[in-house]
């Protein structure tokens, strides 16, 4: 029990250090991350990509979210892509699971919504994860194939790349990939 508190603590002080404004105390949190992290800390960390950082934090900042491998950090972050309001974070929270192997292959549909509303560099990025899923979920990937042969249609920058996420997809189907 005291030790469940001494931890809960050192994590509240943990996401309070990367809330600060000071550098030192943000780079020290980050580097107890990959020790003592824990999904609540996925938000913050996320949260300092909108603030101007040095390039030391934002290297260490990179490194670990890359690095994260807990399944237990796959929810924080899909809520992340969930929030319309935040597309600026997308493309980091995309590269992050891409990077860190985490299995998001259950949340294909908010996948291809962001697909469908992100600018063309978070597409890529949507396109970089689902290559590297396994799907056992054919429904998913129907609907998935579905929802792009609408989006496909629209012309503009994106039309191309649309269209080969939808192959993709179809690829997956058809267990070709």
């Amino acid at each position: 029990m005291m030790e469940e508190k001494g931890r809960s603590k050192r994590i509240e002080e943990m996401i309070a250090d990367l809330k600060s404004k000071n550098n030192r105390r943000v780079i020290g949190a980050l580097k107890m991350v990959p020790h003592e992290g824990s999904p609540e800390m996925i938000e913050p960390m996320f949260a300092l990509f909108s603030e101007i950082q040095t390039k030391d934090v934002r290297i260490l900042l990179e490194k670990t979210l890359n690095n994260l491998k807990d399944s237990n950090c796959i929810l924080p972050m899909v809520n992340i892509l969930r929030d319309s309001k935040r597309p600026e974070v997308h493309k980091e929270v995309l590269n992050s699971i891409w990077q860190s192997g985490l299995d998001v292959a259950e949340e294909l549909p908010i996948l291809i919504d962001i697909a469908a509303s992100g600018d063309f560099m978070t597409t890529v990025e949507v396109v970089t994860v689902i290559e590297n899923l396994e799907f056992d979920n054919d429904t998913l990937l129907t609907d998935a194939i579905v929802r792009m042969d609408e989006m496909v249609q629209k012309q503009g920058e994106k039309q191309e790349l649309l269209v080969s996420l939808r192959q993709l997809l179809l690829d997956k189907l058809l267990g070709e990939q």
